[in-house]
């Protein structure tokens, strides 16, 4: 098991998850959202080859509307 930050919330998941097993794992369901870990923003095409490590920070942002 790790241990990572997502969205400021401390989870132990399963060791060399990518990030689309990630998204599983975490029951998220939410349409049209961007995933950074440590700051930095992962393409679509690069969920499965992004390998969550401990000690991460991953951040899930889902739009915001407003005017």
């Amino acid at each position: 098991m790790i241990k990572v930050s997502v969205n400021g919330e401390v989870k132990e998941l399963d060791e060399n998850l990518n990030i689309k097993q990630l998204i599983t794992a975490l029951n998220y369901k939410t349409k049209g959202f961007a995933i950074a870990v440590n700051t930095t923003f992962v393409s679509i095409k690069s969920y499965e080859e992004t390998i969550i490590q401990d000690g991460d920070t991953i951040d899930i942002l889902a739009p915001v509307q407003g005017g």
